[in-house]
């Protein structure tokens, strides 16, 4: 790739590879198209669409709604009920809203069920207030809508999601949580296929307290401190990276996974790549 398109969007740093830079209307279409986006969903943003669930019971939120929220429900069967999107009023109860206080407000608050919640057509309908948060999920999803926007191969890079649509084989450095010059691994990416990933130590404010939550019991999972997992749907691969910390053994078809936990043990199905020792 010999140009890149660097920009800040939903809340971090963004990069297209392209061999060509990408013209103005394009530009323009995809940062309207991330605008959207963060217009319906941010948890951050007092305008978006999805603060009216913490006092409607029936929002519509839209045509990616579908889409999203169906990965939601493979992902809270798959974890028996741990990855949910409805972890946003527990993480705010911890310090991580709006404003960043990052000053716990109590003890843990009760996780309401997904599976009490309704998707009609693109309208949700939740038995109670609830405060979406969809970022186990949404930040890959996204990273793969913009791909399939750029019209020549291209590598788009959403600060630790990356779809690769390059036309050759990507090789990624697997970060040590513990020293980001060190990998504990390298995993091939294909053409065609995304690579994601998630840690506790990126937005950590303690050291007990960070963003990755256990839905059942609202507070943040202790036994995996890094995941990540790739294939061909980035959407599906960012929240396999969140799975990954409370399933010991994922079974996946079509994407891989690995996880790294508090000992430094690497567990892995279907890793392309090599594992340092």
């Amino acid at each position: 790739m010999t140009s890149e398109w660097r920009f800040d969007a939903i809340g971090t740093p963004w990069s297209i590879g392209t061999p060509d830079p990408i013209v103005p209307a394009l530009r323009t279409a995809i940062t309207d198209r991330i605008e959207a986006f963060d217009r319906t969903w941010s948890r951050f943003r007092a305008d978006a669409t999805i603060q009216r669930l913490r006092t409607e019971r029936a929002v519509d939120l839209g045509p990616d709604a579908p889409s999203i929220l169906a990965i939601y429900d493979r992902l809270y069967a798959l974890t028996a009920g741990a990855v949910s999107p409805l972890v946003g009023g527990a993480l705010e109860q911890l310090g991580y809203g709006a404003g960043y206080r990052l000053t716990p407000q109590g003890e843990p608050v009760r996780v309401p069920a997904w599976s009490d919640c309704e998707l009609d057509g693109t309208v949700l309908r939740v038995p109670e207030p609830v405060v979406l948060d969809i970022g186990a999920v949404g930040k890959g999803w996204l990273a793969g809508e913009v791909a399939a926007m750029v019209d020549q191969p291209c590598v788009v890079d959403a600060s630790g999601d990356l779809v690769n649509r390059s036309g050759r084989t990507l090789r990624v450095a697997l970060e040590d949580p513990d020293d980001p010059e060190l990998a504990i691994a390298v995993a091939e990416v294909p053409d065609g296929q995304a690579i994601c990933g998630s840690a506790s130590n990126r937005r950590r404010w303690s050291d007990d307290l960070h963003h990755v939550l256990d839905a059942r019991s609202g507070r943040p999972t202790r036994d995996v401190i890094a995941a990540w997992a790739g294939g061909p749907d980035a959407g599906w691969s960012d929240g396999l990276a969140s799975a990954a910390f409370f399933v010991p053994d994922l079974a996946v078809a079509g994407h891989w996974w690995a996880a790294l936990d508090r000992d430094h043990r690497l567990v892995a199905r279907g890793l392309p790549g090599e594992v340092f020792a």
